[in-house]
């Protein structure tokens, strides 16, 4: 099956969530109006990167109305959403995480990040880990910013199934290590990946690189501008994951036993 991604970048107001979200809002318009059946959106947009003392007060929980919101809006636009939040569990415990809900808005799945960033160390508690699962006829899976280092994150994932990686982002490294990692990640298990970088700044640090969707070969198919307020559009296809895997069977060749 085909189908188009997006990906939206924004520069978050400091815990401004009803700001924000009307962000959201028009970027989940425009993209559907663009044919796109899935919207990919930043780390922690909903509330804007938070320092720790205000972390709690930024957060929200999954089944409040702050979601609630960000479901309508994926019903009207009939669009999937891949966002980012603070997320406040029942037990108060709190997590840097992404949402995803479907096209008809429910919230399917919250991916909570696993590699913490040290300023996230300070609020965050790890996730469990990475799970895959199967949204609009896609195999799917998410995984945040710092994870992007980690191989075995988008592994995992493609080792369950996925062909398509999912990241919301909020970089403070170089651009370039930024893409080249996410391209990298796609190369390794011959998926698609489809990242969506915050813009703006977190105090004096810049958040750096732009948005993109690469394809199983690694090629970046689509890229935004740095610092702009823009949506990108790719086209996912499963016949170009299932050729790729044909001609190179990285998984099936894997050798768990010997990388003890």
């Amino acid at each position: 099956m085909k189908s188009i991604l997006a990906c939206g970048q924004f520069a978050p107001a400091a815990g401004g969530i009803r700001e924000n979200t009307e962000h959201i809002r028009a970027l989940a318009h425009e993209a559907s109006d663009r044919g796109a059946g899935m919207l990919v959106l930043p780390e922690l947009c909903l509330c804007g990167y938070p320092p720790t003392a205000e972390a709690r007060s930024w957060s929200v929980s999954p089944g409040g109305s702050e979601i609630a919101v960000l479901s309508q809006y994926a019903r009207e636009n009939a669009i999937a959403l891949c966002f980012g939040f603070a997320e406040r569990t029942p037990d108060s415990v709190l997590h840097n995480s992404l949402g995803f809900l479907d096209s008809g808005g429910v919230l399917r799945s919250v991916y909570r990040k696993v590699h913490l960033w040290v300023t996230e160390k300070e609020w965050a508690v790890p996730g469990p880990g990475f799970q895959a699962m199967t949204a609009a006829g896609i195999r799917l899976g998410m995984w945040i910013c710092y994870d992007t280092r980690f191989p075995e994150a988008a592994r995992t994932l493609a080792r369950s199934g996925a062909t398509l990686g999912l990241v919301g982002s909020a970089w403070f490294g170089p651009a370039e290590e930024w893409e080249l990692a996410l391209r990298a990640r796609a190369l390794d298990n011959g998926m698609f990946v489809a990242g969506s970088s915050v813009q703006g700044s977190f105090g004096e640090a810049p958040f750096r690189g732009a948005s993109l969707i690469v394809d199983p070969h690694g090629r970046v198919l689509a890229q935004a501008r740095e610092g702009a307020e823009e949506v990108i559009f790719a086209e996912y296809d499963d016949e170009a994951v299932a050729s790729f895997r044909a001609r190179l069977p990285l998984l099936s060749d894997l050798r768990p036993g010997a990388y003890a």
